[in-house]
């Protein structure tokens, strides 16, 4: 019996993440319509009428929003996200190739986080009156309450420009790891 319950409750839980996921791609679709005619990005405003025209048409551009809804979400429920309106390259491949970095960044900050995080909250608990403990809980409260882009600004600004460690932009040299590259394995 309580396996029934729990088994209809995880079912509702999928279900209701499924409405949410179409309304959001559709709010978000149908955004994209406001951002201003993508084919003047593609072709630039030198353009003919007719070389647009075409490209609307290859596009799907030239249907009604939900025709172009209703292909876009058929596809990628398929995993063929479309092609990327500003690079002209395949929504798939791009994600692909930034797969490994993502993980990467993703798996050094939840590291970071158990490593330094978890020691620092036990000190904090066992000692709350000591200096350490009120600086550490201080630096908490900041790298919470600041949005996460000052805090990227930020460490650009330390490790790309005051130490020189890191690029601006982009990775640094990486090394092909199996199917995948990885920053991991080198020095800088």
């Amino acid at each position: 019996m309580i396996v029934l319950a729990v088994l209809a409750f995880i079912l509702r839980r999928i279900l209701q993440s499924v409405a949410v996921m179409a309304v959001v791609a559709f709010i978000a679709f149908g955004l994209f319509n406001f951002t201003g005619d993508p084919v003047t990005f593609m072709v630039g405003q030198d353009a003919t009428q007719e070389d647009r025209a075409r490209l609307r048409a290859d596009l799907g551009l030239d249907q009604p929003f939900y025709v172009q809804f209703a292909r876009f979400v058929g596809r990628a429920v398929r995993g063929d996200f479309g092609l990327s309106l500003r690079q002209g390259r395949s929504v798939s491949t791009l994600l692909k190739e930034r797969l490994p970095a993502t993980l990467e960044l993703a798996t050094t900050a939840a590291l970071l986080a158990l490593v330094i995080g978890i020691p620092a909250g036990v000190y904090t608990a066992l000692r709350r009156d000591s200096w350490l403990s009120h600086i550490l809980l201080a630096a908490s409260l900041v790298g919470v309450s600041l949005p996460t882009f000052l805090i990227g600004i930020l460490l650009i600004l330390v490790f790309a420009v005051i130490l020189g460690c890191r690029p601006f932009i982009g990775r640094v040299k990486t090394v092909e790891l199996g199917w995948s590259t990885t920053c991991f394995l080198t020095k800088s």
